[in-house]
């Protein structure tokens, strides 16, 4: 296998952990009540799914504007939109979520190359180099991060969610290698 084939082809293995999350996320909004993507849990009422959806949601549109060349500045997490109707309004987050994986799915046609990025750091603000496969890597993993909480907020109110949906990939695959070791010493 040549060089190119293997870098699209781990190039198409991120994207397709991305985009599996982001449309688990766009299932669950599906049958998920209005009252509760919008409801307040915990002490301080801080913990809202709304919000965890919109914040999943900023990053993948810093990332794609970073990478489709729609900013002319360095892909910035922390310079978010912050879009808070997508907090009120789970059906526009999941038709906003539909259009990110729509666009995840031609990045694989966007060659290679390094991609500035800012952090910022006590307020001290430096330029890193970073790259679209690190980035989808990351993304994947903060995703499926919100999912895991949103899926703990979705349970307890009243939703049921499926047993892999906020599990990240490496957890599923070692749970897979347990079980085939179990099945194969019974």
């Amino acid at each position: 296998m040549s060089n190119s084939n293997s870098e699209s082809s781990h190039y198409e293995s991120l994207v397709a952990e991305n985009t599996l999350a982001v449309s688990q996320l766009v299932d669950l909004l599906v049958v998920l009540p209005d009252v509760l993507y919008k409801k307040s849990f915990g002490t301080n009422k801080q913990h809202v799914i709304g919000k965890h959806v919109r914040h999943i949601i900023d990053h993948y549109i810093a990332f794609l504007a970073a990478v489709h060349g729609q900013s002319t500045e360095a892909l910035d997490y922390e310079n978010r939109r912050r879009d808070e109707r997508l907090e009120l309004d789970n059906h526009a987050a999941g038709n906003r979520l539909i259009a990110i994986a729509s666009a995840l799915n031609r990045i694989t046609d966007v060659p290679e190359t390094a991609l500035p990025m800012v952090h910022i750091s006590e307020d001290e603000k430096c330029s890193v180099a970073t790259s679209i496969k690190r980035e989808l890597a990351f993304l994947a993993s903060h995703t499926i991060h919100h999912m895991a909480i949103i899926a703990m907020l979705a349970e307890r109110g009243g939703v049921e969610v499926s047993e892999n949906f906020g599990v990240h990939p490496s957890t599923l695959r070692h749970q897979r290698k347990l079980l085939m070791s179990a099945r194969k010493c019974a």
